[in-house]
């Protein structure tokens, strides 16, 4: 069965300036989001949605997918922001975060 949806862009005050624009992943605004809300690396952040993407690949329904990976980092972030680990200045190497194991799947 195939679904077919409408992309809905929406304008709010993210930093990352507005509206996502056609042909963007969602990843682009994510790693935007969290970067300046946690001062993480922008690699690190993308290396780090890729492999929680990555948990989501088999699931029967995907219009959740970008919902449930932002709040997956975020929840790492903060725990890693509450022990004291992130606002780290450029180049300066901190504690990486370990996404939150995926509902169904065993940390690896």
């Amino acid at each position: 069965m195939t679904v077919t949806a409408p992309v809905v862009v929406g304008r709010d005050a993210d930093p990352c300036g507005g509206p996502i624009r056609a042909g963007t992943s969602f990843v682009d605004a994510l790693v935007g989001r969290l970067h300046a809300e946690y001062g993480v690396d922008r690699h690190e952040i993308r290396r780090l949605a890729t492999e929680v993407l990555g948990t989501f690949a088999t699931a029967r329904v995907q219009a959740f997918v970008p919902i449930l990976v932002e709040k997956r980092l975020r929840a790492a972030y903060r725990t890693l922001r509450d022990a004291g680990g992130t606002r780290r200045s450029d180049g300066e190497r901190g504690a990486r975060p370990r996404p939150p194991a995926a509902a169904g799947r065993h940390p690896r």
